[in-house]
Parts: C-alpha cells; structure tokens; sequence
C-alpha cells in the first residue's frame, strides 16, 4: 500500500491567528483553541511548554494552566517523563462524530462508491480548511499499487488536481492572492511551478469542469478532480479521482467525478 501526495504542506506563520476578527472572544477559550491547532496546523505531534506558548503568543503561567484543564477533559495529554504535550484521546470520538454527521459525506458516499466500483479509482471528497483540503469522505478503489488515503488526510490546498480544480473557480481576487503564494504546489515541488503552464491548465478546467494531475505530484498516480459548491456557489472542497488510470482513461474518469460534483453541490445548494 503507498500513501498518495504526503509531500510537506505550506510553511505556516509560527503565530496562530483566529479564522475571522471579532472583539468579543473569550481569551481563555482562544487560546485554548490557538492550542489545538497549533498541533494540527503545523503537523506537529509533542511539544513542549515553551513551544507552546511562543507559537500561541501567551505566557507560561498562562499556557500551563491552559494546558492542565484540556488535560483534565482529555483534549491534551502530558508525558510526564519528557515533559512534552500532545492531542489528548477525546479529541477521536469528537472528529468521528463530525465526520459521522456531516450532511456532505452522507450525500457523497454512494456517488463516491458508484465511481470507485466503475473506475477501480479511490474517490474522495475533501473540505477546505484554510490552507489545506481535508479527506472526509471517501471510498477505496482497486488499483495495483493500492493507493490508500485516510479520512482526515490533509492535502495543501494548490497540490495537483484538486488544487487546479478549487483555483479555477475562485473569484478573480481570491485566485490573483493565492497565486502570488511563494510556495504553490500545483506539480509537485513548488519549484517545478510553471505559471504559463498553470494558465492553461485553469483555462481547460473552467471550460469542462475538471482538472487533471498525470504523475506530477507521484509517478504513476493520476488524478482528476472537480470542484463541489456551496450556496451562492462559493467553492467550499472537491471531488477527487486517484488512480492508475491511463491517459486515454483521463477524460471519462474526469466527467464522472464532475457529474458526482454537481450531485453533491446541489444538495448544498450550489451549482456548477
């Protein structure tokens, strides 16, 4: 079994900041929040107090009595011996039951399976969550090599497919700022990036509804992915076909992971 596109994410800012300003945020509550994403945004698995607390921006009286009641729920964990910190156990039930829940994986589950049944493809469905597009849907398919991708999996948002295919349908704005990222992956290494090269490729995606990968992010392992909706048709994740697929097989597998995009954006209110 090989794992797919587990390439290094974007270099995030070592400040942790909330998703949207507001005036009225309780401090204890964000900086307990600042602290489990500290571990998630920046793929780290034990940490110490002083890590802790320079990454969230508070003191270490602060950060430690933060720390001991997220232990004391089981969100936090705290090796004694070392002295370092990590996500807790009732940190599992909370994410199967939002993954379990959302309305989006029940509507994508058979439209996921139809897909993998007919095209041997693993079919996923991931939600984008800041710079990352995150697995919370998918059904395996049956390839040689045996791809697998977990639920929870987190993708850069610019790698590959599904990278092409969210871009191209962003406003115009929001598109131009993340284009002008230092660190694109849309083939791989951000230093394969290829400006002229991605153009087209968006242009292609807007006008058939899919992006492709062939091989660009690992040998062997083609891709096709198309946007899903949400009302008011902002983009909010993507369908994505992964697979050993010849190219001559790209365009049917392309069309299909469409047609399970569109499904599933009208049953969130949107369209493509």
């Amino acid at each position: 079994m090989i794992g797919v596109w587990d390439m290094p994410g974007p270099r995030e800012n070592n400040k942790i900041h909330p998703s949207k300003s507001s005036d009225s945020l309780v401090p204890a509550v964000e900086q307990a929040a600042k602290i489990l994403l500290f571990f998630t945004r920046n793929n780290v698995a034990h940490a110490n107090l002083t890590e802790i607390c320079s990454a969230v921006g508070i003191s270490k009286g602060r950060g430690h009595a933060v720390l001991k009641t997220l232990a004391a729920y089981g969100l936090i964990e705290r090796d004694e011996s070392t002295k370092r910190y990590s996500l807790g156990p009732a940190l599992i039930p909370l994410s199967r039951s939002l993954l379990k829940h959302l309305d989006i994986r029940n509507t994508a589950l058979p439209h996921l399976e139809k897909v993998a049944i007919e095209t041997g493809c693993t079919t996923l469905v991931g939600m984008i969550s800041g710079d990352y597009l995150i697995v919370v849907a998918k059904r395996d398919g049956q390839t040689p090599l045996g791809i697998t991708i977990d639920l929870g999996h987190r993708f850069p948002l610019t790698a590959g497919a599904h990278g092409k295919a969210i871009v191209a349908f962003l406003p115009q704005e929001e598109r131009s700022r993340i284009l002008k990222r230092k660190n694109l992956y849309f083939y791989g290494s951000p230093e394969r990036y290829q400006k002229a090269r991605l153009v087209k490729e968006l242009e292609a995606c807007r006008a058939r509804g899919y992006a492709l990968d062939m091989g660009n992010l690992q040998p062997g392992i083609h891709a096709a992915a198309t946007p899903i909706f949400r009302v008011g048709n902002r983009v909010m994740g993507a369908v994505i076909a992964v697979g050993t697929f010849p190219h001559e097989k790209a365009q049917e597998i392309g069309e299909k992971v469409r047609e399970i995009a569109q499904a599933i954006s009208r049953s969130m209110g949107g369209e493509i």
